[in-house]
């Protein structure tokens, strides 16, 4: 329980510290750098169900 506790505790600290620190030093992104990442996703996703089903089947 104490592993558990220190975990949350760590994860907790990090979001505290790094999303302003993202916040702070993130740039806006333009319409072409969206328009190129949502052009990977679909094929991202069939990554990653590809993956969890090779990941299933094996275990």
């Amino acid at each position: 329980m104490i592993v558990l506790l220190s975990i949350l505790a760590i994860l907790f600290l990090v979001l505290a510290v790094g999303l302003p620190l993202i916040e702070k030093y993130s740039t806006e992104k333009t319409d072409e750098e969206l328009g190129t990442m949502t052009r990977y996703m679909p094929a991202l996703m069939a990554v990653l169900i590809t993956g969890m089903a090779i990941r299933y089947l094996m275990g």
